[in-house]
């Protein structure tokens, strides 16, 4: 049953999975680029440069690549309301635990593109002795993130409905009000708190904006 769930989830989504993947390998390359523009060639700090920069954009993509792998089943599944997985001889909820495992098989590739990606560009460097390349720690921190984001948005998506995206929305809409009004009152202490709390580690979403860095000491 799961292999059929896989294969269904493959089908619907690879061509967002190889997307996301290719986006995933070619990003150390684009920080490469920009790290040796104007340059004979990047060195170890040049790099480093290039991914303090893109950085960012590694955090986006590890939200957006799997918001898409949980959205795109669900709308197909809700397109035919759900007569599919209904009809199948398994509960609703062993159902969704093997939607949410197949969907989370997939970063998996993604994950070992960017690391790929990695190794490539670390190839192309003399490393000083003082400094060390990470290409598995950060493909491996690149997956917890996709995770992250993928078991949220799934959770939200079987929870909510068509409405997830509206709830989102209302979500940080109330957040960025909560601490707006906490800074106005002159609680500008508990609207910090709270937001180190979210962003800063071991917040829920720290992983996705802490520095990313392929080389570091």
């Amino acid at each position: 049953m799961f292999a059929m769930v896989l294969r269904t989830q493959w089908q619907w989504t690879r061509a967002a999975v190889i997307g996301f993947a290719a986006l995933a390998f070619v990003f150390p390359a684009l920080a490469w680029r920009l790290a040796s523009a104007g340059s004979g060639g990047p060195d170890s700090l040049q790099v480093m440069d290039g991914f303090a920069a893109l950085g960012p954009m590694l955090g986006f993509l590890s939200l957006l690549g799997p918001f898409v792998l949980a959205a795109l089943p669900w709308g197909i599944d809700h397109e035919t309301k759900h007569v599919y997985p209904l009809s199948l001889p398994i509960s609703w909820t062993r159902w969704v635990s093997m939607r949410f495992a197949a969907g989370a098989l997939t970063l998996l590739l993604p994950a070992l593109a960017l690391y790929l990606g990695s190794r490539l560009t670390l190839s192309m460097l003399e490393l000083p002795p003082l400094l060390r390349g990470y290409a598995g720690s950060l493909a491996f921190r690149f997956l917890l993130a996709c995770l992250v984001a993928y078991g949220l948005t799934f959770a939200l998506q079987y929870v909510a409905g068509k409405r997830a995206a509206l709830v989102t929305l209302v979500l940080l809409l109330v957040f960025s009000a909560l601490l707006m009004g906490l800074a106005v009152l002159g609680m500008s202490d508990v609207a910090e708190s709270m937001g180190r709390a979210v962003f800063e580690w071991p917040g829920p979403l720290a992983i996705f904006v802490e520095p990313w860095t392929l080389i570091d000491v």
